[in-house]
């Protein structure tokens, strides 16, 4: 796969996640929260769970898993696998604890990140929460460079100072109060950043699709529990479905695979600057699908945030071509 396609690829799922703002404040509107996500999240890790087993137990798999068995602990590790070891293809039992603990981990900062956002946008225009959540573009690269002990660059540090002043236009209401909702969805935006920096991790040591499987069963889990404590009897009105098969199959298993599949084919620069079209796309859905329009302050700030994200990405992507062309 081309490098192009990767990026195209990345593309449509930043479409799709900029669609789920409007989606998911419409379809809270009639059932609980928690019940959502953990209804969304479930048939999406069922999905991915059935997907990996199958391809499992595939007799390519099978032939594969026994090579490697047979290869002996003198045989070279397999890092073209992308498992740190493990044999392409490897079943579930297969995987070992750390595999898992990495799930569970990042599963959690999911279900943080998942959450907050949701019950944000319970009082929160949806436009507004995708510029609020785009923010993790920005928090990342600093979060890496605080965990590195390093100094972030000065593109960083003016994309950060953007991004903040931004985001005191879109939230301060006078006398300098800032609403629980877009509060919320500040938290959110700090649990994708930590959900971000733990793929980074864990991603590689196991198959991707169980991996992806283990993180969205964490949150089905975690959200089971919410509902039952906070909003029983849990209620699933029939008008919520089309939202929650759209929202389980396409934004949530099949993007969060994608991301997982393709971002081998590209940089995470490239994958960071992309993912910064997520809030422009949710504020497009919000006015198409939902007539809701940005306040004159709120579209300045929008439009700083957004022009903090691209000045710390852009900076980025040019010091990975420039270390290219080094390297020619």
């Amino acid at each position: 796969m081309s490098q192009i396609a990767a990026d195209l690829l990345l593309l449509v799922v930043t479409l799709a996640w900029g669609t789920t703002f409007v989606v998911v404040k419409n379809t809270i509107e009639t059932m609980g929260p928690y019940t959502y996500l953990a209804v969304r999240f479930l048939i999406a890790g069922l999905i991915l769970t059935v997907w990996h087993v199958v391809k499992a137990g595939r007799p390519a798999a099978r032939d594969e898993r026994k090579q490697g068995r047979s290869d002996g602990p003198a045989a070279p590790r397999r890092e073209e696998s992308g498992t740190h070891g493990l044999p392409p293809g490897h079943a579930w039992y297969e995987a070992p604890r750390e595999f898992y603990i990495g799930g569970i981990l990042t599963g959690l900062a999911l279900f943080f990140s998942y959450a907050t956002q949701t019950l944000g946008l319970m009082t929160v225009a949806a436009g507004k929460a995708a510029f609020i959540t785009g923010l993790y573009v920005v928090i990342v690269p600093i979060a890496s460079r605080a965990m590195a002990r390093e100094i972030p660059d000065r593109a960083t540090i003016v994309g950060v100072i953007l991004a903040a002043v931004g985001l005191a236009l879109m939230s301060l209401n006078l006398p300098f109060q800032v609403a629980p909702g877009d509060f919320l969805v500040f938290l959110c935006a700090i649990g994708f950043s930590a959900h971000i920096l733990l793929v980074g991790h864990y991603s590689g040591r196991g198959d991707t699709v169980l991996y992806t499987a283990v993180q969205l069963l964490v949150v089905a889990l975690a959200s089971t529990v919410a509902a039952l404590i906070t909003e029983r009897p849990v209620v699933i009105p029939a008008s919520a479905w089309p939202a929650i098969l759209f929202t389980s199959i396409v934004t949530t298993a099949l993007a969060f695979l994608v991301q997982s599949t393709v971002q081998k084919y590209t940089s995470a620069t490239h994958t960071a600057l992309i993912f910064s079209a997520e809030p422009v796309f949710g504020a497009v859905f919000a006015w198409l699908l939902a007539g809701e329009v940005l306040l004159p302050r709120e579209m300045a700030g929008a439009g700083l945030i957004l022009a903090g994200m691209l000045v710390a990405e852009a900076r980025s992507l040019w010091g990975s071509r420039e270390v290219e062309a080094e390297a020619t």
